[in-house]
């Protein structure tokens, strides 16, 4: 158990930090103390209380990145109920099966997730409450939320007369081992499941990105919020690591186009940035690859000496146009294409990629830029985390990713069978991601197990390895690999905006694709080669880190192909 009680963490920050500035929302100039945040957390304490809310009752929350998401988290779980997150981007019906499962009472919601649902089909909600100014949306009929939401102005005169203070500040003693967090999945193998994440879960990850940057002497002044604060990544690192440290935390709040995110870091100059793969991706797309198409410029860095200063460059003018404060820029979330991530790294830009799941927090592996080894994840948090390697044959290399530790969830909720079948018999979680550990201790991850193909020998195929090189071929937006009987083929979304920028003919896109055909299986071993490319006429489903929903990534049945 983590010594440290979560809860109290912050009661402790909000105290010493009172004065200065938490929380700051990009798109409206509007920023918050550790002060004014820890008053609305007690207004909202104040409404628990009157509508009886009980520690261990579930609150649900769901919008954009902002200082209120944020607010209503902190108030929350500092009161002692338990937080549900659910991701905007989630459709009707999962938000429904969300807020109906996990027995939620309360909903806090932008307006326009607010339109998507009716009450009558969230029969245990009293009521939705607005993010954007906490007004009453809608309350069950015969309800008192509209008139105890009125009264808490009232509430507070009379809980503080001499106003709220810090020395006010006094949350629930609630233990680490209690249910703090209910995180819906969004996978790309199998249906939404609700993760059950105590405070120790919570407290794990925290402390570890407390302790790890106090020991490089790293002082945690400014966050950049790019990636949705209800998925455990950016809950954990971007929120509550922030939160203990007495950082600002800036708040996007839009979509994070590589223009927006570096005129946004410019300005904020974050200390740590927290990105996907496809932030990264798309800004070696927008900025990196047009240098790259220069063949001059492409010569040049293929020149041992005049190359590496040219990479070095490119690095020190990402450094900076990143704000130039940078400690460390953590990728993780999903899959990071390979020979982007090796560009990178020969800029020097100081990035790592980490390693975890809902189901740990998240966080599995981690190690600062300075020791990184790409195309690894890092290496197991030390005294938090050990991981083993289940092989199916003792002489293979790879095997099922297998944890333990402080940041292990609980369990899934109300789902005893897929909790069971998620543990080993001697107590580890099984992953799912198949991978290897070498001498040093570093990971690297060769696939999902439930993604692993056969050969027609029974060579083992790694869809994501075949995907990571066809992603960065011509007119290539997205891909995924998929199984027809003993064939192998890829199904690629079309690059268009690029196509329609270079005036290409649309009809001429199934001739490139043939290239590209060949091209790949130039690079693929024999069992590997792929048959055909065919031709989506629509983007592939995806969860809200953008990694492509494999089980509903279905074919259409008229599509055009190169074989």
């Amino acid at each position: 158990m983590i010594k440290e009680n979560f809860i109290k963490l912050f009661e402790n920050s909000f105290k010493e930090n009172w004065d200065k500035p938490a929380l700051y929302d990009y798109l409206t100039g509007i920023e918050k103390s550790y002060g004014e945040m820890a008053t609305k957390i007690a207004r909202l304490h104040a409404l628990y209380e009157k509508l009886k809310i009980r520690p261990g009752d579930k609150i649900a929350l769901s919008g954009k990145n902002s200082s209120s998401w944020a607010i209503v988290f902190m108030a929350t779980v500092t009161y002692g109920a338990v937080i549900v997150p659910v991701l905007e981007e989630f459709n009707h019906n999962d938000i429904t099966h969300v807020l109906n499962h996990s027995d939620s009472l309360l909903l806090f919601c932008d307006v326009s997730i607010y339109k998507k649902l009716n009450l009558r089909d969230i029969p245990n909600i009293k009521g939705i409450i607005s993010l954007e100014d906490m007004t009453v949306l809608e309350q069950r009929q015969g309800g008192e939320l509209k008139r105890v939401v009125a009264s808490v102005n009232a509430l507070m005169r009379r809980k503080y007369p001499n106003g709220f203070s810090a020395q006010n500040i006094k949350y629930i003693d609630r233990d680490n081992s209690e249910l703090a967090m209910i995180s819906y999945t969004s996978g790309t193998t199998s249906l939404t499941k609700g993760v059950m994440l105590s405070a120790n879960n919570l407290a794990g990850n925290t402390m570890f990105g407390i302790n790890n940057y106090a020991k490089l002497g790293v002082k945690l002044t400014s966050s950049l919020c790019v990636l949705p604060l209800a998925h455990t990544y950016a809950t954990a690192f971007n929120l509550l690591v922030q939160l203990v440290a007495g950082a600002k935390i800036t708040f996007l709040g839009k979509i994070p186009s590589p223009n927006i995110v570096i005129e946004a870091c410019r300005k904020v100059k974050p200390t740590l940035l927290f990105f996907v793969p496809l932030v990264m991706e798309k800004i070696y797309k927008i900025k990196i690859v047009p240098l790259l198409e220069n063949k001059y410029f492409a010569f040049a860095l293929r020149l041992p000496i005049i190359g590496k200063m040219l990479y070095r460059m490119i690095g020190r003018k990402m450094y900076k146009a990143f704000g130039g404060k940078t400690e460390d820029i953590i990728v993780g979330g999903a899959a990071f294409n390979p020979e982007i991530e090796a560009f990178f790294h020969k800029t020097g830009l100081p990035f790592l990629v980490g390693y975890g799941m809902t189901e740990c927090a998240p966080l599995i592996s981690y190690i600062h830029h300075s020791e990184f080894v790409p195309t690894s994840v890092g290496k197991v948090l030390p005294g938090i985390m050990e991981v083993r390697i289940s092989k199916e044959h003792e002489n293979d290399e790879i095997g099922e990713i297998q944890v333990r530790g402080e940041n292990v969830m609980i369990g899934y909720y109300k789902d005893e069978e897929a909790t069971r079948n998620t543990f080993t018999e001697d107590g580890w979680l099984k992953t799912g991601d198949l991978g290897m550990i070498d001498k040093e201790g570093n990971i690297y991850i060769k696939g999902r197990s439930k993604t692993m193909l056969l050969g027609p020998s029974g060579e083992n195929i790694y869809p994501e390895a075949i995907e990571s090189k066809l992603g960065n071929m011509p007119l290539v937006a997205e891909c995924i690999v998929v199984q027809n009987g003993t064939r192998l083929e890829a199904w690629v979304y079309p690059d268009y905006d690029t196509a329609e920028q270079i005036h290409l003919d649309p009809d001429k896109i199934p001739t490139i694709m043939e290239d590209n055909l060949k091209t790949l299986n130039s690079m693929l071993a024999k069992f590997e080669r792929i048959s055909a490319i065919k031709i989506a006429p629509e983007p592939f489903p995806k969860t809200p880190k953008r990694t492509i929903k494999r089980y509903m990534a279905v074919p259409p049945a008229n599509e055009k192909e190169s074989a």
